[in-house]
């Protein structure tokens, strides 16, 4: 079998990812700075290459030294990171002309985004710098790059396992607001970058690497700009071609363009054409973070499935109607319980037969000799029924005598069905936010256990429910394209 070949966009930001050396311009040891922040992330996630600050006052920044000038760092410098004022930047440019950098990744701002003319005029000088240096430029005003497996971050507190999303976003700050939001569910990087202004790599760029990326299976974006339509829907529709990719676009309206352009320099579009023209190209438009970080946990974790007839276990009487007029207005199908599964019921808890139906009703199965979970097994191995969705139901389990044994017996089955399911598979535990700290930390647990066995995690029903009608959209589309 032969492989692929791969792009020369891929290779070189490949390269850019995999720095033997990264130089943060602008080094401090004042804790509350840039250039404090950069030198012990990549210290704290163990990034093995070296690690070169520099500064015009010198000194030692977290036992390193700080070189005074770039000049004065030993071997080659592959990754430069500026920290400095941006009357300087082209300085810098020049200094890194000779020494073999292959990208210089500004945090630097206060460019195009501004509005200012000579702001607008030093950004442009600072791009034909570059060129003529032969330096790709990452930025300006953006955050950089995250490679948990390089030990490569711009936050200490960003996720250092490694994932299978690739995420590329014009804002630095998203980036960091998914992990804080969603690490605990699961959300984890192959790698991700912000990207801020796009003067030079940007936004197609990076898609096309994701999309020949084989660490990343699912790709997320958010974008405020596009610095070529064009080129990003031709990239766009090469790397939904070859995994699923989910796109979060700011600035869709007067309001969120006027923000977009002080934020990023970006320009607005109007958000009916960008839906369609993204689902043209194949990927999955969301308009909102949430959406966003429950349809990356959907592809990350949920095995394939276009069919719409969902069936749920775990929640009472009043959830399951509301589940179930949410489904039917999101299309989705809930039909009565299979006939197999009927018949299970039947020879296992008689006095249930013709009663239990779907969404199951937790509290008909109090003292039936039969579980939420035993039916959910039931339901898998069942033909006629395409998803499913779990609920943990740890409030009803707080107000049993030994709600530690329960929800850890519903977790562990919930775990083996979500090894062996060929269905898409979702279960629901609500954030662990409780004031008693016995139920903070078993929902905790619940949460880590089932985070580790690769199971797609949601916060609520109607979320999972939402989710599943997207991704059964999804994959029928892809099915028939």
């Amino acid at each position: 079998m032969t492989s692929t070949p791969v792009s020369d966009t891929y290779r070189l930001i490949e390269a850019v990812f995999q720095p033997a050396s990264i130089v943060v311009a602008g080094a401090s040891a004042n804790p509350d700075t840039p250039g404090y922040d950069y030198v012990r992330s990549l210290l704290e996630f163990g990034y093995k290459g070296g690690i070169y600050p520099i500064n015009p006052k010198g000194g030692e920044v977290l036992g390193l030294p700080v070189y005074r000038s770039l000049a004065e760092v030993p071997g080659t410098v592959d990754y430069v990171i500026s920290c400095i004022p941006s009357a300087a930047v082209l300085d810098l440019v020049s200094a890194c002309r000779g020494r073999g950098v292959k990208a210089l990744q500004l945090f630097t701002g206060r460019f195009s985004e501004t509005g200012r003319p000579e702001a607008i005029d030093l950004e442009q000088r600072l791009l034909a710098a570059a060129r003529d240096a032969g330096i790709r430029l990452i930025g300006p005003n953006c955050m950089g790059l995250l490679y948990p497996a390089e030990g490569i971050s711009f936050r200490t507190d960003m996720p250092k396992r490694p994932g299978p999303i690739g995420f590329l976003s014009q804002s630095g700050n998203l980036l960091f607001e998914l992990t804080h939001f969603a690490e605990s569910r699961g959300l984890r990087f192959s790698k991700a970058i912000s990207y801020g202004n796009a003067l030079d790599l940007n936004e197609s760029d990076f898609l096309q690497y994701f999309a020949e990326d084989s660490e990343t299976h699912v790709v997320g974006a958010y974008v405020e700009g596009l610095r070529d339509g064009r080129r990003f829907l031709v990239a766009l529709r090469l790397a939904a071609s070859r995994k699923p990719v989910v796109v979060l676009k700011g600035g869709r309206t007067a309001a969120g363009g006027r923000t977009a352009a002080s934020h990023t320099a970006a320009l607005a579009g109007e958000s009916a054409v960008w839906d369609a023209a993204v689902r043209q190209a194949g990927a999955l438009p969301v308009s909102t973070v949430e959406d966003l970080i429950d349809m990356l946990i959907a592809f990350a974790y949920m095995r394939p499935g276009s069919g719409r007839r969902l069936a749920m276990v775990g929640a009472g009487g009043g959830r399951s109607v509301l589940t179930a007029d949410l489904c039917e207005e999101l299309g989705l199908a809930v039909p009565p319980l299979p006939d197999d599964v009927e018949q299970n019921i039947a020879e296992s808890a008689p006095d249930l037969a013709g009663w239990l139906t779907n969404p199951v009703d937790q509290s008909i199965l109090a003292g039936s000799g039969i579980g939420g979970a035993r039916v959910l097994e039931w339901l898998d191995e069942s033909s006629g029924i395409d998803l499913l969705v779990a609920n943990v139901g740890e409030p009803w389990a707080f107000g049993r005598p030994d709600p530690e044994r329960i929800i850890a017996r519903v977790t562990d089955r919930f775990i083996a069905i979500a090894a062996r399911t060929k269905k898409p598979f979702a279960v629901v535990l609500a954030p662990s936010d409780y004031p008693d700290e016995q139920r903070w930390r078993l929902v905790s647990e619940a949460r880590e256990r089932l985070v580790e066995a690769g199971v797609a995690l949601f916060p609520s029903v109607e979320r999972a429910v939402r989710s599943l009608a997207r991704f059964s959209t999804y994959w029928a589309g892809r099915s028939s394209a």
